[in-house]
């Protein structure tokens, strides 16, 4: 599933940190969203209440985000 977000508070993170397997190791670039920032995203995960995992379509990048620091476009 796809859809579209807008980063309500800042966000940062380390890309690989939303991959449930070691394999993100290897990974310790950071990525950072401005407030503001409209995303299409591909929806991993929005069940759990402390973290909602998405993919940034433009960068391909996996993210993990509080669900409190964005809100649905549709």
């Amino acid at each position: 599933m796809t859809t579209k977000i807008e980063i309500i508070e800042p966000h940062s993170g380390e890309l690989g940190e939303a991959i449930k397997h070691a394999d993100h190791v290897f990974e310790a670039e950071e990525y950072h969203y401005e407030s503001g920032q409209k995303l299409e995203v591909a929806v991993h995960n929005v069940s759990d209440d402390e973290y909602h995992i998405f993919t940034d379509l433009d960068s391909g990048h996996r993210f993990k985000i509080p669900p409190q620091k964005y809100r649905l476009l549709g």
